[in-house]
């Protein structure tokens, strides 16, 4: 979706994310695979005749809007040297079993969870019936997701298999989004938006604390460290970065930063190896700026890009066995709506 113009509210750009993208090109969109992507094994798993996916595609944006996001004012991906920027909402993810996905839609005006298996075949089944702007899959069964009461955005959660009542667990007095429970199920990480800027936060699920953890958004964390995570920073230079940062111990590091790129929707492998994130690029085909997906090794070595194609890429998660990245994009249908997909991946490359 190529916006030309950002004169409009932030609510209203977040809910513009949808379905479909306009002035390009169909027969470059309507190719499954680029040259480049060849073993992938790429494999599309929704059905945009069912129900569209929910993405964030990049737009160009306009210098005042690029320093906004620069400077903390929203979390938003960012290339100032592109001039473009993309919003920042995990919208894709996998059951701790591995055997089912999660994934926004649009149905009915409003925007929620559906939960279907990760096969091709299967009836994907509605689990909540709010207004999300984004979600995870947590260990413990729930989908940890943020809704919106009209003003900002608080998180709640739900039954992913089963259903229930919505349960909240923050106020709503700001804006809180992208929730990711730890593996033990003891703390609710999110991505908090005040007038400094957005920081991470943790919520102790057993005695209701509240902790704020550090600067940055999209917190995507450790399975082996409880007191550190992987989140994106924007640089006043004007690229998004991947950052480790541990909350407890004042220690930070820079895993990924590229003169050239911007990296956002960091998300871990879990053998704990691999950082699989969506990083703009400029494509060979189009000879325009898109999304696509890359991976590193968290020691910020082996930056690798696996998708080419001119249409966006985004909102990766790997499976539970670590040999496959589902993601979504646009790419392959005449409406450029966006569906699911499914690749391979080789964590011994």
């Amino acid at each position: 979706m190529i916006v030309n113009s950002l004169n409009i509210k932030v609510y209203e750009i977040i809910k513009c994310f949808v379905i479909g993208r306009s002035g390009s090109s169909k027969g470059v969109y309507m190719e499954t695979s680029s040259p480049e992507e060849i073993g992938l094994n790429l494999v599309k798993v929704t059905d945009e005749s069912n129900n569209s996916v929910l993405a964030g595609g990049l737009f160009k944006a306009s210098s005042y809007y690029i320093n906004n996001y620069v400077n903390g004012s929203y979390a938003y991906g960012v290339s100032r040297k592109f001039g473009v920027a993309w919003p920042s909402m995990r919208v894709l993810d996998v059951s701790p079993d591995g055997k089912s996905l999660a994934y926004c839609t649009r149905m009915n005006g409003q925007d929620n969870v559906m939960v279907r298996s990760t096969g091709t075949q299967g009836v994907a089944t509605q689990r909540t019936f709010r207004n999300v702007h984004s979600f995870s899959w947590g260990s413990d069964g729930n989908i940890y997701f943020s809704d919106n009461n009209g003003r900002n955005y608080y998180i709640c959660s739900v039954n992913a298999e089963k259903g229930s009542m919505m349960n909240q667990l923050t106020n709503g007095v700001v804006t809180d989004t992208n929730p990711m429970l730890s593996s033990d199920g003891n703390m609710l990480f999110f991505q908090r938006m005040s007038s400094g800027g957005p920081s991470i936060w943790a919520l102790n699920r057993k005695d209701g604390t509240l902790t704020s953890c550090a600067r940055g958004f999209m917190p995507c964390l450790i399975k082996d460290e409880p007191n550190a995570f992987y989140c994106v920073r924007n640089s006043t230079s004007g690229r998004s970065e991947i950052w480790y940062v541990d909350f407890v111990n004042g220690k930070e590091s820079l895993i990924l930063s590229d003169e050239n790129r911007s990296f956002t929707h960091p998300r871990l492998s879990p053998d704990g190896k691999w950082i699989v994130c969506v990083g703009n690029s400029v494509s060979s085909i189009s000879k325009k700026s898109n999304l696509d997906i890359f991976v590193v090794r968290t020691d910020g070595t082996r930056l690798t890009q696996l998708t080419y194609h001119p249409a966006d890429d985004m909102s990766p998660v790997f499976s539970a066995d670590g040999r496959g990245i589902f993601f979504i994009s646009s790419r392959a249908n005449e409406r450029q709506s966006y569906n699911v997909w499914r690749m391979n991946f080789n964590p011994d490359m």
